[in-house]
């Protein structure tokens, strides 16, 4: 299954990145680049990816037709590559056994996250080949290239909101997240997001609704059953309204907000 942008603890601890740096680092799949004394260069983290449509030419007219892959009111972007230049001080052939073991190993998409935009991060996996250039036979520069999906996900967007009683949050920017929803409660209820409705059939303590993947699941496993609804919300850009009826004790939101 492919792994979800959902920080751990120790992503977290990873994103304390508050002071000013000597040097910049990355880490990546829950490894610090400073482990393997390894330091970066040169930022390529603000490129763009590009939108996915397709133009059409219809023959005496003037222009194009744009179709986009996407959801009616919404867009769809392509994955893009992301670029370092990299170095390390000492430790030729250890180091680069080690740095080839950390960034080619790990299978599908990690979090990738940078000291030039620490309140960001990405997923992304890195499939190049790596080139190391000795420097005087002591270390080596090297590019590395990461192929990451398109979002720069945002750190503080990971964080879970607890939420005791109906209010209105705010999405930051201008893409639609997709939440995931913890509701606590026994029995039947109804949760609300904007103009959708969500609703429980079946509560035992909790369920969790994840609005990406349109699964719902409790300490047992999978529960779609008890869960009904026309389509699993998002919270659009702006301010959305969270509300809930029933058997709803409180609910936990973890908004996952987005930018390019």
């Amino acid at each position: 299954m492919q792994r979800m942008p959902i920080l751990s603890e120790t992503d977290m601890s990873l994103f304390e990145l508050k002071t000013r740096y000597t040097r910049n680092y990355l880490t990546f799949a829950g490894k610090n680049s400073k482990d393997f004394l390894l330091y970066i260069s040169g930022p390529g983290v603000y490129d763009s990816p590009a939108v996915d449509v397709e133009l059409q030419t219809i023959p005496g007219k003037n222009g194009d037709l744009v179709r986009d892959n996407a959801k009616a009111g919404e867009r769809r972007y392509k994955n893009l590559d992301i670029s370092y230049d990299a170095f390390f001080f000492d430790g030729l052939a250890p180091r680069t056994a080690s740095v080839k073991s950390w960034l080619l190993s790990p299978a599908g998409y990690q979090v990738l996250h940078d000291t030039y935009d620490p309140d960001f991060f990405r997923m992304g996996i890195c499939k190049e080949a790596i080139a190391f250039e000795p420097k005087r036979g002591k270390g080596a520069t090297m590019k590395l290239t990461f192929h990451c999906q398109p979002q720069r996900w945002s750190v503080d967007g990971q964080r879970k909101l607890l939420l005791t009683r109906e209010t209105t949050i705010k999405n930051p920017f201008e893409f639609h997240a997709k939440p995931i929803l913890r509701v606590y409660g026994s029995g039947e209820g109804n949760v609300y997001i904007g103009d959708e409705v969500i609703q429980i059939l079946a509560n035992d303590g909790y369920i969790d609704l994840n609005c990406e993947t349109h699964n719902a699941y409790d300490q047992n496993g999978f529960c779609n059953g008890y869960v009904k609804s026309e389509d699993f919300p998002d919270l659009k850009p702006g301010k959305n309204h969270i509300a809930w009826s029933g058997n709803i004790n409180h609910v936990e939101i973890t908004p996952r907000w987005w930018t390019l």
